[in-house]
């Protein structure tokens, strides 16, 4: 009787397929194309997180020039990849306005709510429906209206679902501070898809009335 683990067995014992391997790997050509087709996102990304036109144009040529190193990366990760640096490129770029935002929260967060405050964000996100509703929002409203380190936790861990953890580490911020932020940063985001809602009903609601 043929033993059933026979069929893995050969497949682990095939050798392994390096010109496959080779063609899967994206040249830095065309990393160099998906930091242009995705320059919309990216900037946007950019300049939610730094606030500023001109540093958020030196975050995405940095981006752009540490993944000229790294050509070996799979096509398949190349867009995830380019947001990831452009995300650290940025965040880089203004590290300082990022650690005073943090500074403001510690000083104005009780110490004991902070395990609290990190428990009711660990598992909230938003949805495909609220980043594209986010998205087009302009880049100027939020940083009116978020810190920088608010809107870099909305930006990492509320549209790339980065852990808090993760976001902590990338911030350079303890884990309970980074909470605080971003829960303060989806209380916006809510309250403003609420008023957005509420205009395009009132909109519509004037539009029928004179039908």
């Amino acid at each position: 009787m043929k033993c059933p683990h026979s069929t893995e067995r050969k497949q682990k014992e095939r050798p392994y397929d390096n010109d496959s391997l080779v063609s899967s790997l994206a040249s830095n050509h065309e990393i160099k194309s998906v930091f242009a087709e995705q320059r919309d996102y990216l900037y946007w990304t950019s300049l939610v997180i730094t606030g500023d036109d001109a540093i958020a144009e030196q975050a995405m040529v940095n981006a752009s020039d540490l993944s000229a190193h790294w050509s070996g990366v799979f096509r398949d990760w190349v867009i995830g990849w380019a947001n990831h640096v452009t995300v650290r490129a940025a965040v880089r770029a203004v590290h300082d306005l990022i650690s005073a935002s943090a500074k403001r929260y510690a000083g104005s967060s009780p110490e004991a709510s902070d395990n609290d405050v990190l428990y009711e964000v660990r598992s909230e996100v938003l949805s495909d429906d609220q980043i594209a509703s986010l998205r087009r929002v302009d880049p100027r409203d939020i940083v009116a209206a978020l810190d920088p380190l608010a809107r870099s936790a909305l930006v990492l861990r509320g549209i790339q679902h980065a852990s808090i953890a993760d976001c902590a580490l990338l911030l350079d911020v303890p884990r309970q501070i980074v909470a605080a932020a971003y829960r303060h940063a989806l209380r916006w985001n809510s309250e403003r898809a609420s008023a957005d809602l509420m205009v395009r009903d009132d909109v519509w609601t004037n539009m029928t009335s004179n039908t």
